[in-house]
């Protein structure tokens, strides 16, 4: 091969670099139609990954990212099927497989910053009720009962929260543009009665404070108004604890032994004091179970 064509050859080959070089750059600059911002905004569904999701521009809040990362399964076989632009802006119709069903959605898409995005139309209406607790664990998200959130498209296990006190769980399917429900048949475990249990002691125990009173809401109750006329000091010995026992409405406390020493001046006018003893020291309240914990309040 003679230099004057080795050399007309090394030219062509590098304009043809330059001008791949070139349209690889445009292709990259331009900004995405609306049907590969739909695709994309599926793929990120596919994945799992609350960080691709984000990357898409759909406008998603931290609570539906928590609780997508830790989803049961999501899309599969995602296709955008066509793309319109009408009235109302473009719409996407796009097919996918969740849950091991055939599923078909609409989804909107706006521009901003300069991209495609998809909007509210990609996410799906959620709310939970349960038989107790104020919250659920909706994937890794802890979300409050009753109230509405707008998660990512997925398969969710639903559990009753907290779960270290609670158990029940269900699953939910979330699918764009649609409304889910759940309801979590809860139930309480050992660990929330061992719980009041703690938290009722450590009531009680201010309750049994010496002081120069019978304190209110501690279930105590001494008989010295027959003889006394003047109390200056109380003093309280607990033996035994009353036992909690839950309910879903409340909670009960049994089988308490209290000594109170009651010291005071008597009817006659005479220094006196007295022990009293109840072996049925008992009190009653209500439970409040919220996202991480549970609260007695005794009546």
């Amino acid at each position: 091969m003679s230099r004057r064509r080795r050399a007309l050859l090394i030219g062509l080959v590098v304009a043809v670099a330059v001008a791949g070089a070139v349209w690889w750059s445009v292709a990259a600059l331009r900004p995405a139609t609306p049907e590969e911002a739909a695709l994309d905004y599926l793929r990120a569904l596919e994945s799992g990954d609350p960080e691709a999701v984000a990357a898409t521009g759909t406008t998603v809040s931290d609570a539906a990212l928590t609780a997508f990362a830790g989803a049961a399964s999501t899309i599969e076989d995602a296709e955008v099927a066509g793309v319109r632009e009408g009235d109302r802006g473009v719409s996407a119709r796009v097919t996918f497989r969740l849950d091991g069903d055939e599923h078909e959605a609409h989804l909107r898409l706006t521009p901003a910053s300069g991209r495609w995005v998809v909007d509210g139309s990609g996410l799906g209406g959620f709310r939970a009720t349960s038989t107790i607790g104020t919250a659920v664990r909706v994937g890794d998200a802890v979300l409050p009962v009753a109230e509405e959130a707008a998660l990512l498209p997925a398969v969710y296990p639903v559990i009753a929260a907290p779960s270290a006190l609670l158990t029940g769980s269900t699953e939910t399917v979330v699918l764009p543009g649609d409304d889910a429900t759940a309801t979590v048949d809860a139930e309480l475990r050992p660990e929330a009665t061992e719980a009041a249990q703690t938290q009722l002691e450590a009531y009680l125990k201010t309750c049994a404070a010496d002081g120069t009173a019978v304190p209110e809401n501690c279930g105590i109750r001494i008989p010295w108004g027959t003889e006394f006329r003047e109390v200056s000091d109380v003093t309280f010995r607990v033996e035994r604890f009353p036992a909690v026992t839950l309910s879903t409405g409340g909670f009960t406390a049994d089988d308490g032994i209290l000594e109170a020493t009651v010291t005071g001046t008597g009817q006659d006018g005479a220094a006196r004091t007295v022990t009293y003893r109840s072996t049925a020291w008992s009190v009653r309240g209500g439970v409040d179970i919220t996202a991480d914990e549970l609260a007695l309040t005794v009546w």
